[in-house]
């Protein structure tokens, strides 16, 4: 089998284990797993997402540029739908939150968008419960200080 159907199998049978093992031998996975984000199976992209995720401890360069690329997807300027976008980013935030400190402001103002501030705000109430020290504190002051209507702080 290729890459992309070893990968395909790990992910539809929800096999953590090999994604990881596919991940960690072979950077160019990683994008096969970004491809699966876009099918209508809601299992299919969870488990895509937490390969993303995985894959961000082997290769976290490869994990920032697809970071990048969903924070661009989100943009009202890119004129691209990106739904699984924020499932992605909270992935990541569970497994490497240290990669999304960077783009925490990025991640503040586009969660303004009603489509997107649920699953943003959950991505950086992660950020700031994974980040020892100051970072997750100054995050979590924040967050309680801007709480949207439903009143959700970080804690």
């Amino acid at each position: 089998m290729s890459l992309r159907e070893d990968m395909q199998a790990a992910v539809t049978g929800g096999d953590l284990d090999a994604i990881d093992a596919l991940a960690a031998e072979h950077p160019r996975a990683v994008r096969y797993l970004v491809g699966l984000m876009y099918r209508s199976d809601d299992g299919v992209r969870r488990i895509g997402a937490r390969g993303i995720a995985l894959a961000a401890r082997h290769h976290p360069r490869v994990v920032k540029k697809i970071i990048e690329r969903l924070l661009w997807a989100m943009n009202v300027e890119s004129n691209t739908y990106a739904p699984a976008a924020p499932e992605v980013l909270l992935a990541i935030a569970e497994e490497t939150p240290e990669l999304l400190v960077p783009v925490v402001s990025d991640l503040v103002r586009l969660s303004k968008d009603a489509h997107l501030s649920q699953g943003l705000g959950d991505t950086l109430r992660r950020i700031a419960e994974r980040c020892p020290g100051e970072v997750g504190r100054e995050l979590t002051r924040s967050l309680n200080r801007h709480a949207g209507p439903s009143g959700r702080g970080c804690r």
